[in-house]
């Protein structure tokens, strides 16, 4: 069996403002859903953070995940929970609790609701490396987002600013760094 990779570019992604910045919409399921109506299962986003200090909108009942590709951010959960993110790292929490951030950056979002689970990874590859990726049980969608460099998945190429897909995915995916330049990437596992 041969996995199916489909690869979107920015001439596929939805970019809107908000109060903070701006974001990108990489993919949403299902592909009709609305964010703004909340009837999605996940969404991948990358936003940027152009101010100081930004007060992320409240999503009950939604499971994130977010990570940054450069810079410090800081995010305050509630009123205790203080998270101090460096690149590639990730932090998971609760849409519904009111969170502020502090910091100018780009960040990898995951949004899981109406049954989707799932996680969020990062890796840097250097070029030559593979990293092997495996569907756990219920996992069923592979996103892998290029922030930086070229990689090829299962013979597959996706370069910067691009979304890998594996929508139907069921046995292993070999992700290799095919670049001079370091790849640097956000790999969303769902199960759907």
């Amino acid at each position: 069996m041969s996995v199916s990779i489909i690869v979107r570019n920015a001439n596929d992604f939805k970019t809107s403002q908000w109060s903070g910045g701006s974001t990108t919409e990489l993919y949403i399921y299902p592909e009709d859903a609305q964010y703004r109506e909340g009837n999605f299962q996940c969404r991948i986003s990358s936003a940027t953070v152009e101010t100081d200090r930004s007060d992320f909108t409240p999503l009950p009942g939604v499971k994130r995940y977010l990570s940054i590709f450069g810079g410090s951010l800081e995010m305050v959960h509630g009123q205790e929970t203080r998270v101090q993110l460096k690149p590639y790292e990730v932090d998971c929490f609760d849409g519904g609790v009111p969170t502020v951030s502090f910091g100018k950056v780009v960040d990898f979002n995951l949004m899981l609701k109406n049954g989707a689970d799932g996680k969020m990874e990062t890796a840097r590859i250097r070029q030559g490396e593979t990293l092997r990726l495996t569907p756990g049980q219920g996992e069923n969608l592979l996103a892998v987002y290029v922030k930086e460099g070229r990689i090829c998945l299962s013979g597959t190429e996706a370069a910067r600013e691009e979304l890998a897909l594996a929508k139907d995915w069921k046995e292993e995916i070999t992700i290799t760094g095919c670049s001079e330049e370091e790849a640097g990437i956000g790999i969303c596992r769902i199960c759907l």
